[in-house]
């Protein structure tokens, strides 16, 4: 097992071993209604698939339906800021990631959130890594060539992501880990880059499998590399950036349930349970493994706490030295 995986693994086994929630005496009348579970993505997105398979594991258990709200713009910060403006008791949940938590505060200001403030971590979900792809018409059919492209031609290379996401920092950490000039194209909706990449009307973009390997799978799109220590089982015939001669460029996006602050310890609990049980069902089992992402069910709230102490100050670091200046939107 690679170095990236064995941390990845390593860490949430460890984090979930450090401390759990403890088990409830009773979350007595939970839940009384429908619960929402707040997704800073669109649907058909990644996050929104899991959430929409994962909602159908908590109804039985829980004895309430479990709804999907999906909330668009501002790299996931508009859905961070509805939830964490909700009532604290177990009725709202919010479909948090490393990019709304670690990322974005960092980027964008004024922000109507703090993440360890606002928001009582419940149960991780999963983490991916993503894949490098490009148009089949761009000049370059590999990661290296590309790599030689942008060297030859700095600040000719385009990338976009929201500003503030996952697909931003995989992005960002390439460029200084291969020393390239790209140029960001901020997208406030990512769900129209794929289809601008294959329309070439930019270069490049880091997304996760799910969504980009089928437009690589129909001709529509390229894939370079995947930024993982070891290629994705799902999808081996894609060399890694570490194979590039690129291993600090490995970024693995990881993701969580959380719950408004204030919320009881009695309902986080009986929440975290249910999620960890819904991880484990055979389907979900399965979609994550078809996905190529890692299922965090053995990393409970403390680890979730811990997993975001340590990547506030790698992405300070990241963002301080690489993030390029917005460049314009596509027309």
């Amino acid at each position: 097992m690679d170095q990236t995986r064995r941390a990845a693994l390593g860490a949430a086994t460890a984090l979930a071993a450090r401390a759990a929630w403890p088990a409830p005496a009773a979350a007595e009348g939970f839940p009384t209604r429908t619960i929402t579970w707040v997704v800073p993505g669109g649907p058909g997105s990644v996050l929104d698939i899991a959430a929409r398979l994962i909602a159908t594991k908590l109804a039985a258990p829980l004895g309430q339906s479990v709804v999907v709200d999906n909330r668009l713009g501002a790299g996931g910060t508009a859905a961070a800021e509805v939830a964490a403006r909700a009532a604290p008791d177990g009725h709202t949940l919010f479909f948090g990631n490393f990019a709304t938590f670690a990322i974005a505060p960092l980027l964008i200001p004024n922000l109507r959130y703090d993440a360890q403030r606002d928001f009582l971590p419940v149960q991780g979900i999963g983490a991916s890594a993503n894949v490098a792809v490009s148009g089949m018409g761009r000049p370059w059919r590999s990661i290296g060539e590309l790599i030689g492209y942008a060297r030859a031609n700095p600040g000719k290379v385009t990338y976009a992501a929201s500003i503030g996401s996952g697909q931003h920092a995989a992005a960002a950490l390439f460029a200084e880990t291969a020393k390239l000039d790209l140029t960001h194209i901020p997208y406030n909706q990512f769900g129209q880059v794929l289809n601008d990449l294959a329309a070439e009307r930019v270069d490049l973009c880091f997304d996760y499998p799910l969504s980009s390997l089928p437009f690589v799978r129909d001709g529509r799109l390229r894939a370079l590399a995947v930024n993982a220590g070891e290629r994705l089982a799902i999808a081996p015939e894609i060399p890694t950036l570490a194979e590039a001669g690129l291993p600090g460029a490995d970024l693995l996006g990881w993701s969580g349930v959380y719950v408004p602050a204030r919320t009881p310890a009695a309902v986080v609990a009986r929440l975290a349970g249910t999620f960890r049980d819904a991880l484990r069902e055979p389907d979900v089992v399965a979609l994550f493994d078809n996905t190529g992402t890692i299922r965090w069910d053995r990393v409970d709230g403390a680890g979730l706490a811990r997993a975001l102490e340590e990547e506030i100050p790698r992405m300070r670091h990241l963002i301080g030295r690489t993030l390029p200046p917005a460049g314009p939107k596509p027309g």
